[in-house]
Formats: structure tokens, sequence, C-alpha cells
């Protein structure tokens, strides 16, 4: 039988807390090269385009997509997970709010991994939407916090983001008027819709020399989040897969540039690798997130889980296996 989740029911079964464990996990098995992937798959239509992102962990008995279409303002995502032991199609679960809080909960994993304990007592934050929450959440569910800071271009929803902090979390939260505030901060968040050709939601010389930064997307050459400097300043930038220089907009800029050092860079699963041993360097380090596949399927398998053991959503029969 095949479960089917809707976006309400994603909604209240999702929590990035709740997910930080399971893509832990799924990186660890990444590390040591039980995961088959490739880059998105990307097909232009008119007005959007059609995106597949396939993966194999069967080592955690996972396998299957996320598909993604965009069309002019509107997209829809849809995951799809099988069980490779047993060929089975396990479930369909709609990924708009699911992807959000997984790349949430990805930034946690990384904030944990490459901060010190006491290392986001203050966080600033760059954007008011839902990916600048649930990645606060992912920071929030490793680090403790004392104080966030918040800008993004409309005072009225950074005014209104810091309320719902201090009411949700019941932690000092304050807006600030620019994002050069909101950046200097020993850990900061870039999650905003910078939407098409520009223009870079942070500015690298806004960073402390021993700041953390989480950023995000955007997987396309017309969409940035941190400038050139960012990464012409950073000690060690970290990757959640080693395709994002060839699609993420951020990175492009920088190689353009010639602020790219290929050198400093690894990714999250290499970080996981106990051979690695992996130290936080000294200076800025940056963790750029694109999100991946392991992420979508490791999370709708999780919130699945969670369904059928509280009876929400439906089950049905829309496959039959054929002899062949």
């Amino acid at each position: 039988m095949t479960l089917l989740l809707s976006d309400r029911e994603v909604r209240e079964l999702a929590s990035v807390d709740r997910l930080v464990g399971p893509i832990r996990d799924a990186l660890k098995v990444e590390a040591r090269g039980g995961v088959q992937i490739v880059p998105r798959i990307n097909f232009g239509v008119k007005q959007g385009f059609f995106r597949v992102m396939p993966v194999v962990i069967e080592e955690l008995d996972l396998m299957g997509l996320k598909a993604f279409d965009a069309k002019g303002p509107s997209a829809r995502y849809l995951i799809a997970v099988f069980r490779p032991s047993t060929g089975e199609l396990d479930c369909l679960v709609d990924g708009a709010y699911l992807t959000a809080v997984r790349t949430g909960a990805t930034t946690g994993v990384a904030t944990e991994l490459m901060t010190t304990h006491d290392g986001c007592r203050e966080v600033g934050v760059i954007g008011s939407g839902l990916e600048a929450r649930t990645n606060l959440e992912g920071v929030l569910a490793v680090r403790r916090v004392e104080h966030v800071k918040v800008f993004s271009r409309s005072g009225e929803r950074r005014e209104r983001f810091a309320a719902e902090i201090r009411q949700a979390y019941g932690i000092s939260a304050t807006a600030v008027a620019t994002g050069a505030e909101a950046a200097d901060a020993p850990c900061v968040i870039a999650a905003t819709n910078t939407g098409f050709n520009g223009p870079f939601a942070l500015d690298g010389s806004w960073l402390s020399d021993s700041a953390h930064l989480n950023t995000i997307g955007g997987t396309a050459k017309v969409l940035f989040e941190s400038d050139p400097a960012t990464f012409e300043r950073a000690a060690q930038v970290v990757l959640d897969t080693e395709h994002a220089p060839g699609e993420c907009g951020d990175i492009i800029a920088a190689q353009e540039a010639g602020t790219w050092h290929s050198d400093r860079v690894t990714t999250l699963a290499e970080l996981l690798d106990p051979d690695a041993g992996y130290h936080r360097p000294a200076g800025i380090t940056v963790f750029k997130s694109v999100g991946t596949a392991v992420q979508d399927l490791v999370a709708a398998a999780a919130v699945a889980a969670e369904a059928r053991a509280r009876g929400i959503g439906r089950e049905v029969d829309i496959l039959e296996a054929k002899e062949f």
C-alpha cells in the first residue's frame, strides 16, 4: 500500500528538530559511499521548468525521487519513496512545506558540526519568510540561542517575524534596520527570496572575522544570496552536495569574480566521515545549502512513519507488481 500525504498533513507532522537526526544519519551513510545520486535534472518548459532529483540509499531501504514543477510564479513538489527491499512505492508526499523543513534540519546538522557549543548565543537572520524560520529552527535545535536580530526589506515583515520568534521560542528577538546590523553576529542565516538577477542579500564585508554563515539556494545562475566577497573571506565553505558549483548562482558569481577557492571547499557528508577528524578552522565558515534528494527522501520517509503511527493520511493500492 502507498501512503498519500497532502501539504496540510505534512504541516501537521513535520518539524525541523525531529528531522535533524535522520538527516544526520543519512549523511553518515553518504560519507561512507552508501548513496547513489546524480545532479538534479532540469527540463525547460514554456515559462518554467520541470526538475527531477533521484537517489538510492539501500542501507536505509530508500530509493525514489523528488519532482518539482515550476510554472510562472507557482510551483508543485512531489516526493516518491520506494523501498529497495520490496520494490514497493511506500509513499507519495507533497514536498512544498517539507522542502523548507528539511533545509532547516540540514542547517541544524551543519551548525552543530561547524560551531562551538556557545557559538550561537546571538543569531542574525537576513530574511523573514518560511525558509528564514525553518533555518533558524535548525540552529535552535542544536544550539542555545539567547538573542535573534532580524532584517528584511519590509519593515513590517521583520517586526512581525521578530514578534513571532519571541512568542514561539521564548527568546529575545529584535528587528534591525539594515542587513549589516543583522550580519554582525557570531552565527548568521541568509535565507531570502532575492529574485532573479540579484541583488545579493548578504555582503561578505558585513561578517565578523569568526562568524559562521548558513545560507540557502538557489539552484539557478540568476539566483543569488551571498556575494563573491563572502567566499573570498571564508576560511572554509561546506556544501550539502558536490554538484552545487555547477548550478548555484552565488558560487558561479564567485567563480567568475575569482573568489571561489576549491581548496577551501568540502561537503557536509565529508565532515561526518569519522576518518576525516574535522576541526573548525579559524576565521569565517560558510555552509551553503542547495538541497539534495537525500534530504528529501529521508524527510518524506520520516514524516510517513509518523503519519502511520498517528493514523494520518490515506493508504491506496496504486502499483501492481508485474512478472517479467
